[in-house]
């Protein structure tokens, strides 16, 4: 049952809700104590109960949170971007923002021939591929990330990790940039956190090795994951390593909704139906189960076609991501032969542009996980197309599992049947603003271990 938090306008930041609001329905609702969060054969609870403040700082707490946040993908800004507002909203400093793991700093700041490798990478063998990137992860880890990290963390009082799918190997990529972040925060003595991040399978053995060694550090002081699978991946490969299970909370896209306005962007008589495009390379490049080229192809046309026939204006986008807007591009005279005044191909170049889009349509099908996330934040009903284990993850735990499509297994008229289904069911608004809720005081949670941690 929803309880509070009920009715609250997104940008208006007096009519968010306050730590005591939040503290208070957390311990009403029998919510996850701060206390769970100490490490295996570590206590700093005092005879009360309570976690001492230990936090020496004066003012509020300044945070830097590591991320990929001006990642070309802009669901990591939009995930980085709620989480930064949440913070500061519930108490954090005004000078509390991110550090982007890649040593990005705006928008569009993205790598030059990002698309072209890969393709290359991905014709390799994963071992292969590994063999390749070290020299090129050694030059940059020396020659910027460290450098990066080191200066923009400094007038910091802790450090969180997080979100999005950081505790993952491709290519030791992650393990390699975490790796150097946690050393900043231990060469400083901050205490850091892990935050709504998401855990991946298949490590490389090096990979495991470097992470182990990253969160056995003594400065840790809790784990938050994301989703139930990332818990059990957590659990299984760092809990002894690091000293602590990972408690689950919601991804902090979810508060997209209560910073940013919705918008009724498109001028049409019709009803809307999003369609979000991911180019097969990226999910080949994930995923083990990616559907052959030509096939994904087709099957997009038939999904604008069925919708079109359904009655609604298509608008056809991506999350930003070169690889994906190339592959528009190259769909752009087919989709356009469906019907030039049927379909329209709205661009975005932020996360706050990214959510104009997806809170104006009246349906979403798309693969990327946090334009489904976004897409809930707002009520919009959405048909996630399965490829990865977080987007299952998160429509099971919205209750949303049934408008799951495996593009692989079924073809497009499906997709179609379920979208329209998904508009004439909606989304329980009391559910909704219940998870909305579960968002805030995750976060909540976050900031109070963070303010007593030693």
């Amino acid at each position: 049952m929803s309880t509070g938090f009920q009715g609250i306008r997104t940008n208006n930041p007096e009519m968010l809700p306050s730590r005591s609001f939040l503290l208070d329905r957390e311990t009403a609702e029998g919510a996850v104590s701060p206390v769970a969060f100490q490490p295996t054969g570590q206590s700093a609870v005092d005879a009360s109960g309570r976690i001492p403040p230990k936090h020496d700082a004066v003012g509020p707490l300044r945070i830097r949170l590591f991320n990929v946040k001006y990642s070309p993908n802009l669901g990591d800004g939009l995930l980085s971007e709620c989480l930064e507002k949440a913070l500061m909203t519930l108490g954090a400093s005004r000078d509390t923002w991110s550090i982007d793991l890649a040593a990005r700093q705006v928008y569009g700041d993205g790598l030059a021939g990002r698309l072209q490798i890969m393709s290359a990478l991905d014709m390799m063998p994963k071992w292969l591929r590994q063999q390749v990137v070290r020299v090129p992860l050694a030059i940059q880890a020396r020659r910027k990330w460290r450098p990066h990290y080191s200066s923009h963390i400094q007038g910091a009082h802790a450090v969180v990790i997080g979100g999005g799918n950081l505790i993952s190997d491709i290519d030791l990529n992650f393990p390699t940039k975490l790796t150097l972040a946690i050393n900043e925060a231990e060469r400083l003595s901050l205490p850091f956190m892990v935050y709504a991040s998401g855990v991946t399978p298949d490590w490389s053995p090096r990979g495991t090795a470097m992470l182990e060694k990253a969160f056995s550090n003594q400065f840790l002081r809790g784990v938050f994951v994301r989703d139930h699978d990332s818990k059990r991946l957590w659990d299984e490969k760092l809990g002894d390593a690091s000293g602590f299970e990972a408690i689950v909370v919601r991804d902090p896209g979810l508060l997209a909704a209560d910073f940013i306005p919705p918008s009724r962007m498109h001028h049409t008589q019709f009803p809307v139906a999003g369609v979000g495009i991911m180019s097969h390379i990226a999910i080949r490049y994930h995923a083990d189960n990616a559907p052959e080229p030509l096939y994904l192809e087709n099957w997009y046309l038939d999904l604008v076609r069925g919708l079109v026939r359904k009655g609604y204006h298509v608008a056809i986008f991506t999350n930003g991501s070169p690889e994906d807007v190339a592959y528009l591009a190259k769909l752009r005279p087919q989709l356009l032969a469906i019907g030039r005044d049927a379909v329209s191909f709205p661009v975005q170049r932020t996360p706050s542009e990214l959510c104009a889009i997806i809170s104006s349509l009246d349906v979403l099908v798309a693969y990327r996980m946090h334009a489904v996330i976004a897409a809930y934040s707002y009520g919009v009903p959405a048909v996630g197309l399965a490829w990865d284990r977080k987007l299952q993850s998160f429509m099971a735990s919205v209750n949303r599992e049934e408008f799951l499509c495996d593009v692989a297994q079924a073809g497009a008229p499906v997709a179609v049947e379920l979208a329209c289904r998904a508009v004439t069911e909606g989304i329980p608004d009391n559910e909704r603003k219940q998870v909305l809720l579960e968002a805030w005081q995750g976060v909540s949670q976050l900031l109070h271990v963070l303010e007593r941690a030693p």
